[in-house]
């Protein structure tokens, strides 16, 4: 019977040990591969005998009552008094706190270490006369909608979108459920664009929840500024109302100088301000 018993619990490895949990507490906690596994099976199982870790786990017999001790004096593992000896694990939420705490701190640590350092880069860049900015180009339709709505959900002050009749009804397909949410987010909208028999349903829409201005643009073309900082203008081909559509190309910075510039040539092209 006593044989039976072994080979049955010999047959029953642990479920934690052989995947990658072992290993992460290895990492995050600093524990050997002995003391990662040995954990692992004890919450598993609860309560157990060295020898049944030592099954569970894989870790030699030879080893298993060093490897308890250290967790012991760890404060992962309690031994339960009596015979035959057997050990308990500290529940994860009571032993890993102290662990999980100074992982805390050590990102509060990081986010000020981040702040002061684009502080930093701001001030100096602030003094350069010179410099480099940053523009992506974008090609097809698919992937500039994909960043105007990526612009979109990071907004937090305001949003400023030039556009044709066309681009208007383009934009509206695309993004109507979006422009509620920038409103519900206290968002300013902003939207110029002309009125043309094609896209009044939409406008008298959109009035309703954002600024319309109407204005004599034309140009194939869709504009989107967020936040007086990052600016798209793309140039569509507006012969079908499709997502796929590779002829279309777009411009993207984030540089607020950049963005300056472009939105005074605007405000003078379309007369109205921005």
């Amino acid at each position: 019977m006593v044989f039976i018993s072994l080979a049955k619990r010999a047959s029953a490895k642990s479920k934690l040990v052989p995947n990658t949990i072992w290993r992460s507490l290895s990492e995050y906690l600093g524990l050997s591969e002995y003391e990662s596994k040995v954990y692992a099976s004890l919450i598993e199982t609860g309560q157990a005998k060295a020898r049944t870790l030592s099954i569970l786990s894989g870790v030699p017999r030879t080893k298993v009552y060093s490897v308890l001790k250290r967790l012991i004096d760890m404060g992962l593992v309690s031994e339960i008094p009596g015979e035959p000896r057997k050990f308990s694990p500290t529940p994860p939420n009571v032993a890993l706190k102290p662990y999980l705490q100074t992982y805390r701190d050590m990102v509060q640590d990081l986010e000020a270490l981040i702040s002061a350092l684009e502080n930093a880069f701001r001030e100096a860049r602030d003094k350069e006369s010179i410099r480099q900015c940053s523009a992506w180009m974008i090609k097809g339709r698919k992937r500039i909608f994909e960043k105007i709505q990526e612009m979109l959900a990071m907004a937090k002050r305001n949003v400023c979108i030039i556009t044709s009749g066309n681009g208007l009804i383009l934009l509206y397909r695309m993004f109507n459920r979006i422009f509620d949410d920038l409103i519900s987010r206290s968002i300013e909208v902003k939207i110029i664009t002309p009125s043309k028999p094609n896209n009044e349903h939409i406008l008298r829409e959109l009035k309703y929840i954002c600024n319309i201005k109407e204005s004599d643009f034309h140009l194939p073309m869709i504009i989107v500024g967020v936040d007086s900082e990052h600016i798209l203008i793309s140039r569509f081909q507006f012969d079908n109302y499709f997502l796929r559509s590779e002829g279309d190309e777009a411009i993207f910075s984030n540089d607020p100088v950049l963005y300056k510039i472009i939105r005074l040539l605007l405000s003078q092209v379309i007369k109205e301000s921005l």
